[in-house]
């Protein structure tokens, strides 16, 4: 794979839609490599990303958040990890991981599937019927199938090997492929399972349509103290806000419109209406503020058809800057 490597420089701006689409790409260039000839050029393949990842969502975490949420990309719509990678990153945080730790988790969230990734991409994702044995069999191993792929790449660091093979470890001693339960599963571990559920229920599959933000986060609220630790579950609510960046919304006024940027003192999110009261296609975004009566938020909803969708959503949130070498 070749990378940016020349001391010279050029800068450009990405929409966060097209940095989301690019990173998903480099991504999956990366599993296709790590698959064929596993070594640590790939390895730190991963690191680079997670850099990257590490510097978009601190400057700006809505957008990532909004991208990846609404990811309007077809293209790279079964790659889950990239925004399970950036809630790791987010509920590290939280829980005063240092950067370089976090860097870890986020490679371990991007890595967690690669012991069944071609299981997952050519089959799991289309299938409306049960699983078959053999299926069964393959996704109870994939946590320690990955961690000999990643050792065999290279990857030496007990963290990064730790939450991959524990990931499926659930609170009440359900989960797989070992069995631990409460604190016996790293935390690390624990924070993966959670965003990982999470992303999971946000994705349509063979068998059921995408789910709403609020539906997914009660599922995991009902399953805090039963196969979650309650204190992830109430880590991914801080993260992402009761109505996460990216979630569309129909409000009091009869407009619809989507979640621009939660507010951390305050349960009122900012929206951008793209839908009048009338049903009219608005030209741009236009913000309201969901603390008045009249523009209070009443229910989530799917998207909706808009004629120009994509170009207005791209400009609701900052650019991200793509630095490459030329």
């Amino acid at each position: 794979m070749s990378r940016p490597e020349s001391p010279h420089k050029s800068q450009s701006m990405l929409s966060v839609f097209e940095w989301a689409d690019r990173r998903h790409g480099f991504l999956l260039e990366t599993y296709e490599q790590l698959l064929v000839s596993p070594d640590r050029k790939h390895i730190s393949c991963c690191l680079y990303l997670a850099h990257q990842i590490q510097t978009a969502a601190k400057t700006n975490s809505d957008g990532v958040l909004a991208a990846l949420q609404l990811n309007r990309s077809a293209r790279y719509k079964h790659v889950k990890e990239l925004f399970v990678a950036v809630l790791c990153e987010q509920m590290g945080k939280q829980f005063g991981m240092t950067p370089s730790a976090r860097l870890l988790l986020m490679c371990a969230a991007m890595t967690q599937d690669i012991g069944m990734l071609a299981l997952q991409m050519e089959t799991l994702d289309r299938q409306s019927t049960e699983l078959t044995d053999a299926q069964r069999k393959l996704i109870r191993k994939h946590p320690l199938l990955g961690c000999r792929i990643l050792m065999k790449a290279g990857v030496r660091d007990a963290v990064w090997l730790e939450t991959v093979s524990q990931h499926h470890e659930r609170f009440n001693g359900t989960g797989y492929p070992l069995g631990l339960h409460d604190d016996q599963i790293a935390r690390g571990a624990q924070i993966l399972a959670v965003a990982d559920i999470y992303v999971a229920m946000m994705r349509p599959r063979g068998d059921r349509e995408a789910m709403l933000p609020k539906d997914a986060q009660r599922e995991i609220f009902m399953s805090r103290n039963i196969t979650l630790d309650p204190e992830m579950a109430r880590a991914l609510r801080d993260c992402l806000g009761i109505f996460p960046p990216g979630t569309w919304v129909r409000l009091a006024s009869g407009e619809v419109g989507v979640v621009t940027r939660i507010c951390k003192d305050r349960p009122f999110p900012e929206v951008a209406v793209i839908i009048s009261s009338q049903g009219d296609h608005l030209e741009q975004g236009e913000l309201r503020d969901t603390s008045q009566k009249r523009m209070a938020i009443v229910e989530m909803t799917f998207a909706p058809f808009h004629f120009n969708l994509s170009a207005i959503l791209a400009s609701l949130w900052p650019g991200l800057i793509e630095t490459r070498g030329r």
